[in-house]
């Protein structure tokens, strides 16, 4: 259970958000209090896992989240009301894990909460921090995705005012307009501009695709990785093309489809920082017939999903994304009805590399496959993956 404590000097407000937060996260243990002192007290006697505090005149709650920080650095801050550029904002923000602007938008506050809770529990693993470590600088945000995020932002701006941003990068442009254009979205119906490609796509996607393409253009790999990453960004298109197949009515579809584009980013990560230590994975498993997430985990301690989860989360990427990298080796022994998000994607990947098995044979036999075919679903899925994958090859 988490604990949630809100921080607020109007009592109505208060009110409000405490309850608009356990309305939609119901098993969160939610407390109040009206002033940093009452706060403060509450802290004292049950450290909460969430501070949610107002920046107001009478509210010092930048105050409180930097004596939080000092005391309980575990536990995750985030100010609400706090904007701009000025040096006291960001102040605030090197304090606070994250800033809200006030009228609070719930989605977004959640959002926020659940994002830096799940990253929090990622880097605790000491293997994730270890290797972060010996990579020293992570790689910053993809350029061109960073822009698109910031401009969606603005309430105003165009799907073609984002297709223009993307024309801009012609590598970029490309990629998009061959996606755009394959069958799974053009039904027979070709698009040789940006903005129609845009337009087609529409904005989540397509910020989607192009941060997808940044990662596999502009992470440095070894030559060892050269031969394989065009069967690596095969069995990721195709991983998200049944991933959001599976259940197409479902509102995660763009979701899932996001996740299995960049479910294997960690592969990338590690191949790009740590080429040695990639290539003697990839050459372990195929010489021991392990997957090679088995292996990473008895090697470094965490696999690459949780090291591709990390680096999403830290470019700031939704929680229900990162859940689904993280997990997409875990398909649970019974598939939940309808499924969510990260099972679509763990048997999304499990059904690619079924129907394409990795001839280096680096993708055995799965963990969960038995019990996945045991579900009545299983044989639709299997066609429907079937489907999919004779599409990319006649398209």
């Amino acid at each position: 259970m988490r604990r949630v404590l809100v921080v607020h000097d109007d009592a109505v407000a208060l009110e409000r958000l405490r309850r608009a937060i356990q309305q939609r996260e119901p098993g969160w243990e939610m407390r109040s209090a009206f002033s940093t002192e009452d706060a403060w007290q509450d802290v004292g006697q049950t450290v909460p896992d969430v501070i949610v505090t107002a920046a107001r005149p009478n509210l010092d709650g930048v105050g409180l989240l930097a004596r939080i920080r000092d005391s309980h650095s575990d536990v995750v801050r985030v100010i609400v009301g706090v904007e701009g550029e000025d040096e006291q904002a960001l102040r605030t923000l090197r304090i606070a894990h994250r800033s809200v602007p006030e009228p609070v938008d719930i989605h977004d506050l959640l959002e926020a909460i659940r994002r830096t809770l799940l990253l929090r529990e990622l880097v605790s693993n000491k293997a994730i921090r270890d290797l972060f470590g010996k990579i020293g600088k992570l790689p910053p945000v993809p350029s061109v995705y960073s822009r698109l995020t910031r401009r969606l932002n603005d309430p105003s701006a165009s799907v073609f005012e984002l297709g223009r941003i993307v024309a801009e990068d012609p590598a970029l442009s490309a990629q998009v307009l061959k996606i755009a254009n394959s069958a799974y979205f053009s039904h027979g119906n070709p698009v040789t501009q940006i903005t129609a490609a845009a337009a087609r796509l529409g904005t989540r996607l397509l910020r989607s695709l192009v941060l997808t393409a940044e990662v596999y253009s502009r992470l440095p790999i070894s030559p060892f990785m050269v031969e394989r990453l065009e069967r690596l960004q095969r069995h990721s298109s195709l991983v998200a093309r049944i991933a959001s197949s599976l259940e197409p009515g479902m509102a995660w579809k763009d979701d899932a489809f996001t996740a299995g584009l960049l479910h294997d980013v960690g592969k990338l990560l590690l191949a790009s920082q740590e080429p040695n230590l990639h290539e003697f994975i990839a050459s372990e498993a195929e010489r021991s017939g392990r997957c090679e997430h088995e292996v990473e985990l008895e090697k470094i301690g965490a696999h690459h999903g949780t090291l591709g989860a990390c680096l999403l989360g830290m470019w700031g990427l939704p929680s229900p994304i990162l859940d689904a990298v993280n997990l997409h080796h875990e398909l649970p022994a019974v598939l939940p009805t309808p499924l969510t998000p990260s099972a679509a994607v763990a048997l999304a990947d499990l059904l690619a590399h079924a129907i394409e098995p990795d001839p280096r044979g680096s993708a055995r036999s799965a963990p969960g496959l038995i019990g996945a075919m045991r579900d009545p679903r299983w044989s639709n899925w299997f066609e429907m993956a079937r489907a999919q994958a004779e599409s990319t090859v006649a398209g």
